[in-house]
């Protein structure tokens, strides 16, 4: 939701940005991403060429969004430094910090008058359907961001052993099997996301987290059958 409490200079340079990314995709949407141009993007916006470069390096970025990326030194130190009770829910979280779907719109940071970012994201899902090319830059970036992943987990049952729930198997392979229910949890909840009527951001975190909740309950409930 909107944020009115941002510091002037935040607030406008997530304004800036929120039209840089809105325009990019609306002008893409109605005619196609070869058809629209950087300066087009601009006049669309009210900004110069250098306002665009200074927030974006590529139209590609403005359009499709910034690119995923692994965690960093101080992510995976925040994540294996705190107990966490549900363990793929917390890596679902941190899948979602280093895919940057929502940034510069974090934190529910969103400039008055901007367009939400799940509104945002799911046109740049239309986009990415109809100009498969666009999304080739993101998804050759998602077996380092998974391997990053399993890292990360991998550090933190070995600093949390009495976490460890499959001791049957090594660390890094109970890791990956946490980073594929939850990555899978993902990707139903993208799906659930699509076909619903609420395109937000909010809504799109409660899908993921209940086709988790609902992945966990299925699987206890195997267990449980003689």
């Amino acid at each position: 939701m909107p944020n009115d409490n941002l510091p002037l200079r935040e607030a406008k340079r997530l304004a800036t940005r929120a039209a840089i990314d809105d325009h990019a995709t609306r002008l893409v949407l109605k005619h196609g991403f070869d058809a629209v141009t950087v300066d087009d993007i601009c006049t669309a916006a009210g900004i110069s060429r250098r306002t665009f470069f200074n927030y974006v390096d590529s139209k590609e970025t403005a359009v499709i969004g910034e690119q995923p990326r692994p965690l960093t030194a101080a992510e995976i130190e925040e994540f294996t430094s705190e107990h966490r009770p549900d363990l793929p829910l917390a890596v679902m979280r941190f899948a979602f910090r280093t895919s940057n779907l929502f940034h510069p719109c974090t934190g529910r940071k969103i400039p008055p008058g901007g367009i939400d970012p799940g509104e945002l994201l799911l046109r740049r899902r239309r986009i990415c359907r109809a100009e498969p090319q666009l999304s080739l830059q993101r998804t050759a970036r998602y077996p380092d961001i998974h391997e990053s992943l399993i890292d990360t987990v991998t550090s933190y049952l070995t600093t949390w052993p009495a976490d460890r729930r499959i001791p049957s198997s090594t660390p890094r392979e109970e890791a990956a099997t946490v980073v594929a229910v939850a990555t899978t949890a993902i990707r139903l909840g993208f799906h659930l996301w699509m076909e619903g009527p609420q395109p937000t951001a909010d809504a799109l975190r409660s899908h993921c987290v209940t086709a988790l909740g609902n992945m966990t309950l299925l699987l206890t409930e195997e267990e449980r059958k003689p």
